[in-house]
């Protein structure tokens, strides 16, 4: 027990000791930050990049769990002949460093897989008149070529500087081969003898798709169909190079793709239906569908166009059913090949080719983006074969990934793909589950359920991941791009009895939405445009309202009118804009939003942290981490005692809280964020020199040594606020977690007085505290009520 006289002379001399130092602090600058402190990574720090704001940390603090996901996905195939007499389907499934695939349609065996080195994927393939197969890829926009003489692939290189995609090549009788570009919308030649291109130029001023070619051998003329915000057909004279838009007016559609040409007419996937037009008088044609009798000017379609003209006409796949139909050249008649209709079991036509059978046609193609099916059939005897041909599959591009908080699973799902595995930690095995489609945005829900945005859609499913694949597992709950015109669920988060989703709007649209379903009731609300002709990427209940961050983007194939993102406050019952900010002036995304553990909002606009009041919106502190823009569904922040990670543009990093100091760990590579329950984050991980992420990764934090920190802005003692500022001394240990806790069971309170300044002298010496921030927090625990004073 301390003499009162000691003590009171030692709070009169604690006093006088802060009474000079608030003087001294008046005549000069505030007061410094602490000095010495331990470095939370002192091991790791590498050299400080100047893109980057903070530091990077080296060696890679990452650990590669391998590609999640091997599978196929075949966007367009084609049918050829090897100089041996092989009867071929060449097809490229996505992956990184793509392989054209080969296979013996016969003895139904792969020959070969051939790297297209840097392309993942192809959306134009074509056989010339010389036998040669063209190839035009993504995301590189190269043309390459593959000569079944030599089984060798030559890399073209990119006809047109600038672009990302090359689609829907067709070749001429000279063995000239054309195609179509993103994001210019330029068609493009390339002369097989020379080696010479020649660009048509940007043929739309806003359109960004130029979608699919065709050759007209009887006009020598291209045909290329441009999509979103509005469809058009255009024609090139390639005599002349002049090009003409020949839109029927009553040919209207978003997209107009898939061109073929047959006996004088084209033919085009218009918004998924079939429209013919008179490559003459460019006249939309009528033609009579057999099953009602009636003259219609679209058939549904679900198909990459049109086959080649063959015994009978022109052959394709219709939409829900799947059925083969025949378009009748001569009698101008849409009819099944079969009755009963033959349906394809595997999905919808995706390329076709007619090859010669003992003096026969006989009609072989590819079905399903995802199956590597295939059929034969016989337009003589109308019979159809099915089976699945054995293309490689491949590491395929990764979209998403969650982990389950009770089993600590980590679910992962791919790109157009839709395939969904999980991790298992226990064992570092993966283990395929149900397919979902691509996956946009997602969220765990009560017990093994999850709640699910998905892609092209605008879709939200609920699956139960403890129950088997079925017809209702996952269960569709809506779908809104027909109804709204929103295609990419951004965010997806459920609070109480409600699902609140963010989306994207459709292809050549403006003007995102939030949506309010109803768990109960099982019914949504949708409210569109709340920020003006911006998407909505991210969202946030707090307790009646819904904060909502925005992203200056629109659907694709549209350039933003906006400016900069908006968090907005919504009331979800209205859908009325209650208070609507700008957190970072310029920033063209807010693609994260999460309460701290100061009960303020924490969000992610583009490389900017910033701290907005729960009420108001009102910006508190911005802490800025990287330069750049970023796109709306490129960014996660995660909560672990204090420090706030986050994935965004490529990069892993950490915030202190306290402090406001942001550390890079890894600059490139990375792609989402989900933490385990054991603390662990994963990420999806592009290999260095990769174009697409294809496998999994893993960070785990250094240990947190102070577990439920105290995070309080200052140093309190029991009741009393010290006004020094609270910071972490080491990873996960704060200023006021090493100071001996009020919350202990002390004998009195001249002992918790003199552990706290045992613990000080300790801090000081280490330089961790200064002397005038000792005397405060001293001070503090004097006249505290710590210890029953």
């Amino acid at each position: 027990m301390i003499p009162r006289r000691s003590f009171r002379l030692a709070l009169v001399l604690a006093v006088l000791a802060v009474i000079s130092c608030l003087f001294t602090a008046t005549a000069t600058a505030a007061p410094p930050l602490p000095t010495g402190r331990p470095d939370p990574f002192p091991s790791e720090v590498g050299p400080e990049r100047p893109d980057v704001i903070g530091r990077t940390l080296t060696p890679d603090p990452v650990t590669d769990l391998g590609a999640p996901i091997s599978s196929l996905t075949v966007m367009e195939g084609t049918v050829g002949r090897t100089p041996d007499g092989r009867d071929v389907v060449y097809a490229v499934p996505a992956g990184e460093n793509a392989n054209l695939n080969v296979v013996d349609v016969h003895s139904r065996q792969l020959l070969n897989a051939v790297p297209l080195p840097g392309a993942a994927g192809a959306w134009g393939i074509v056989v010339a008149s010389d036998g040669r197969l063209y190839v035009g890829t993504y995301p590189n926009a190269h043309l390459y070529r593959f000569d079944p003489v030599t089984a060798v692939v030559t890399d073209l290189g990119r006809p047109i500087a600038g672009e990302s995609f090359i689609y829907g090549l067709t070749a001429d009788r000279n063995g000239n081969v054309y195609g179509g570009t993103y994001p210019n919308t330029h068609a493009f030649k390339y002369d097989a003898g020379s080696g010479k291109v020649t660009d048509y130029g940007s043929l739309d001023p806003v359109e960004q798709y130029a979608r699919s070619t065709v050759y007209d051998p009887d006009h020598n003329a291209l045909f290329v169909g441009i999509s979103t915000p509005a469809g058009k057909l255009l024609r090139i004279d390639l005599a002349t190079g002049a090009v003409r838009n020949v839109t029927p007016p009553s040919l209207v559609a978003t997209e107009i793709i898939d061109l073929d040409y047959a006996g004088g007419r084209v033919f085009a996937n218009a918004s998924s239906k079939l429209a013919v037009v008179d490559a003459v008088t460019f006249e939309q044609v009528k033609f009579t569908d057999t099953a009602t009798g009636s003259l219609v000017l679209t058939y549904p379609l679900a198909a990459r166009g049109v086959s080649g003209a063959g015994p009978g006409g022109v052959y394709f796949t219709t939409t829900t059913t799947l059925n083969l139909m025949r378009y009748d050249l001569d009698a101008n008649t849409v009819s099944t090949v079969t009755t009963p209709p033959t349906r394809m079991t595997r999905g919808a036509a995706i390329g076709y080719g007619w090859v010669t059978e003992n003096g026969q046609q006989i009609l072989y193609g590819l079905t399903g983006n995802y199956s590597g099916g295939t059929f034969r059939y016989d337009p003589v005897a109308r019979t159809l074969a099915q089976w699945t041909s054995p293309f490689k599959p491949v590491p395929v591009a990764l979209q998403h990934a969650i982990a389950d908080p009770a089993t600590g699973r980590v679910y992962i799902n791919a790109y157009l793909n839709g395939s969904t595995s999980y991790y298992d930690p226990a064992t570092g095995k993966y283990t395929v589950t149900a397919r979902q489609g691509q996956v946009e945005g997602w969220a765990w829900g009560t017990g093994s359920k999850m709640w699910v945005g998905i892609y092209p859609y605008g879709r939200l499913q609920l699956w139960d991941t403890a129950l088997a694949e079925s017809p209702t597992n996952p269960k569709i709950l809506f779908s809104l791009v027909d109804s709204d015109l929103q295609n990419r669920p951004f965010d997806v988060v459920p609070s109480g009895n409600s699902v609140y989703v963010g989306t994207t709007p459709g292809y050549g649209e403006y003007g995102g939405a939030i949506t309010v379903y109803d768990v109960p009731s099982n019914t949504f609300k949708v409210y569109r445009n709340l920020v003006t002709d911006q998407s909505i990427a991210s969202l946030l209940p707090i307790g009646g309202s819904v904060w909502a961050g925005s992203a200056i983007e629109g659907g694709q194939g549209t350039e933003p009118r906006a400016t900069e993102a908006h968090l907005v406050k919504v009331d979800p019952a209205t859908g009325t804009v209650t208070a609507d900010v700008v957190p970072v002036p310029g920033a063209a995304s807010i693609n994260e939003l999460t309460i701290g553990p100061d009960g303020n909002i924490w969000g992610l606009a583009d490389g900017n942290v910033f701290v907005a009041n729960k009420t108001t919106g009102a910006i508190l502190r911005t802490y800025p981490v990287f330069p750049g823009r970023i796109t709306g569904h490129d960014g996660a922040l995660s909560w672990r005692d204090g420090y706030l990670y986050g994935v965004s543009g490529g990069r892993l990093f950490v915030l202190d809280s306290l402090s406001g100091t942001s550390t890079i760990l890894r600059d490139h590579g990375l792609n989402r964020l989900t933490q385990g329950p054991d603390g662990t984050y994963y990420s999806l991980l592009r290999l260095d020199g990769w174009t697409i992420p294809t496998n999994l990764a893993s960070y785990k934090p250094p240990a947190d040594a102070c577990p439920k920190s105290d995070l309080r802005a200052n140093v309190w003692t029991g009741n009393v606020n010290s006004h020094v500022v609270n910071r972490n001394l080491e990873y996960g240990c704060t200023l006021t977690d090493v100071l001996p806790s009020a919350k202990a069971e002390w004998p009195n309170h001249a002992a918790y007085v003199l552990a706290v300044d045992r613990k000080l002298r300790t801090l000081e010496r280490s330089g961790q505290v200064e002397y005038w921030e000792g005397v405060l927090i001293r001070v503090a625990a004097a006249v505290s009520k710590v210890g029953g004073r």
